[in-house]
Parts: C-alpha cells; structure tokens; sequence
C-alpha cells in the first residue's frame, strides 16, 4: 500500500514543500518522537533543511560558511559536504562564463541585502567597493585533497539559491536511493526536484505563474524525473533611499541588479540544481544570450522566459550535444 506525505515548513529563508510517496512498510528515515512513518518523514525532512540552514546562511554568524567568510586570506579545512557545493558552484561560474557567482555577497549588502529578507526595513544602501572583479578565478582557491579552501582577503561566499536546489537534490537522492521512497517532490523556494520510479503512474504537472497575475499560469511542466527551478527579479526587490529599485540577481559584471529584457526565467532538466544556475544565468545574460548559452552548454534544458514586454517565451530542450562537443574547435 501506498502512503502520501505532504510536508510544508519554512527553512533557509524560503518556503519548503515536500510530497512523498512511499511503502507503509518502507524502511523509516530515522528515530522522531511521532512513531507514525508519516511524521518521522516530515520530520526528518524538517531537520535536513534546518541543519543546511545552520550550516550554510549567511545569516547563521556561526555556519560553517560564515566561519569560511571570516577566514578570507588563510586556508581553511572545510566539511565534505561545503567543500562539494563550492566545487560545484564554481564548475558552474566557469561553464556561464561568470554569470552564475556565488561571490556576490559584498554587492548584495552594499545593494542593501543585509538580512534575511522577511527583516528588511529601510535599506541603507552605500557605494559597492572592491578590489577584484567578482568574475576573478583568484577569488577562491580550492584542494581537493585536504578540502580545504582559501578564499581571497576581502572576498565573501553567499552560496544563496544553489544552497537551496543542491539540499534539495541531495535529499531526494537520498530518499529515493537509501529509504525507497518511490516518487516524490522536494520544493524549496521554487527550486524543485522530482522523482517517480513506479512504471503505472503519470507525469507531474508543475504550472508556471505569469509574474504579474499568480493566479494564472500559461504553461505546464510535466515531470516524472528531474527538477525545475525559477529566478525572478520581481520577487525580492526593493526601493533605496534615493528612489531607485533593486532586486537580489545581480549582474557579476557590473555588481548591480539585471537589467536584461528577462524578469522571470524557469528552466527544468534533468538536474535541479543545473536548473537553478541556468535560471539566474539567464535573467542576467537576457534572452538572446541566455537562450544561446543554453543551446551550447545545456541542450537537455527548457526554458520558459517572461520578457519586460509581458510575453512568455519558450526555449526548447535538445539531446544533440554537437555544440558543447565541439567547443574550441574550428
């Protein structure tokens, strides 16, 4: 027999959801207080993401990221799991060409991100200064050896939305893999992966809001397994003293907000975290750019864009992987 859990929770300064289909006689995740197998999946669930959380805000002055920052200039030995997340987020920052950046840190609190967002009150706002360009590849220097990482003096790390899908993947994996868990969605903050191993069942169909009416969704995702992620720059936004606005995705080439023809990017692959990156890749680069990038360096990814002018564009997916094979070539 077949069992549903539904799960919601706040955690890592998002909203988290997670959707579980599993055996009654499934091995349970661990021991909780609750004996039903329900409540010790919602709460093992629970306590996966408040430990990321714990370990990788930069809000928690005493995460293991926050200790990195503190560090910059020294060597430090980090955890397996920190040291794979910055190994992956700077795979990444190379493939986009630096327009998915996990050191932006400085920018966003001279932008007036400086808290968790929920606590934002009158932003104070002071000029961005830096001595390295946050596209620099000296920023961070990693040993994969002893797991340990420098980061420059005066550099920061904001591991932001990947933190999230990359908990996301990893607890679905888990579940999926260790505890049999047959199909399932963990969504944290829009970041989403899914999976259903069962051959009878149908797709999952995931909406996309049109940004300026939630209520009305123009396309639908069907998923049986991978993820879906989308970047906004309607969402987290706000107005500095001086009139301006703002929003936390931030051009690394400018180290001040997007200003591309793209204000909502939703992509959905076989890798939620590769989801992420991608959205936020391409609300930075705009759409032509975006759009080409993906074609070369992640043509199993879709695309769903909404433009400044209101209209939702589509990106389709390929499996001809010529363009990244032949990069470099003549």
């Amino acid at each position: 027999m077949n069992n549903r859990t539904a799960i919601h929770f706040r955690a890592m300064n998002t909203d988290v959801e997670a959707i579980l289909i599993h055996n009654s006689d499934a091995q349970s995740p661990g021991n909780a207080e609750d004996n039903s197998e329900a409540g010790e999946y919602a709460a093992f669930v629970k306590q996966w993401f408040l430990d990321m959380e714990n370990r990788l805000s930069r809000f928690r002055a005493n995460s293991e990221l926050s200790q990195l920052n503190r560090s910059a200039g020294s060597w430090q030995l980090v955890s397996p799991l920190l040291f794979q997340i910055l190994a992956e987020a700077n795979k990444y920052r190379m493939l986009t060409g630096g327009l998915f950046n996990v050191h932006m840190l400085k920018a966003l609190e001279a932008a007036g991100y400086n808290q968790t967002f929920e606590h934002i009150g009158h932003i104070q706002a002071y000029p961005i200064i830096s001595s390295c360009p946050a596209t620099s590849d000296t920023l961070l220097e990693m040993n994969a050896g002893m797991k340990a990482v420098r980061l420059q003096r005066g550099a920061e790390v904001d591991l932001g939305g990947i933190a999230k899908s990359w908990s996301a993947r990893k607890l679905a994996d888990w579940l999926r893999r260790k505890r049999g868990v047959q199909a399932g969605m963990i969504n944290a903050g829009g970041d989403a992966a899914v999976w259903d191993v069962r051959s009878d069942s149908t797709p999952a169909e995931l909406r996309i809001q049109n940004p300026w009416d939630p209520g009305r969704a123009e396309a639908v995702i069907s998923l049986r397994n991978g993820g879906v992620a989308t970047s906004s720059t309607l969402g987290r936004s706000w107005s500095r003293p001086d009139g301006s606005s703002c929003h936390h995705i931030l051009d690394p080439r400018t180290l001040r907000p997007s200003r591309s023809d793209v204000v909502q990017c939703t992509i959905t692959g076989p890798d939620v975290t590769a989801c992420e990156v991608w959205a936020k890749a391409v609300c930075i680069a705009g759409l032509e750019e975006g759009t080409a990038l993906l074609a070369t360096y992640a043509p199993e990814y879709a695309g769903f864009m909404y433009t400044a002018d209101r209209t939702l564009r589509k990106h389709e997916a390929s499996s001809d992987r010529k363009g990244k094979e032949g990069i470099g070539d003549d």
